[in-house]
């Protein structure tokens, strides 16, 4: 399956291009958040499931610091991923660092995208 197309609203080819690009320099990171995610890098397109999971949690991210009141699916998909983000984990500083890898990887994708013209 091709799951780029998944990455809605970023053309496929591009933002390939720019996934393999971020990988150079973030593979460590993506690899982190696979293991906190329980996605196996034996996966196919792994790096792909967590770039869309990056790119979610961003839109949470302006979910929750948005004036405007959030539709109630927006809330539930939030908190899904908080609780994911936070399963095995011991601290708040452990869960905030995987939000601020997540929060990171999709503010460079979007950037290293948006430079792929």
């Amino acid at each position: 399956m091709n799951r780029i197309k998944l990455i809605t609203g970023f053309e496929e080819e591009r933002a390939r291009r720019a996934l393999d690009l971020l990988l150079r320099d973030r593979k460590n990171e993506f690899k982190e958040l696979s293991d906190s995610l329980n996605i196996s890098p034996t996966t196919s397109d792994w790096e792909i499931i967590v770039l869309k999971f990056c790119l979610d949690f961003e839109d949470c991210f302006k979910t929750w610091t948005d004036n405007k009141e959030p539709e109630h699916n927006q809330i539930h998909k939030c908190m899904t991923m908080m609780r994911v983000i936070s399963k095995d984990k011991k601290s708040v500083t452990e869960i905030t660092h995987i939000e601020n890898i997540a929060y990171n990887i999709s503010k460079e994708f979007q950037e290293v995208y948006k430079r792929l013209r």
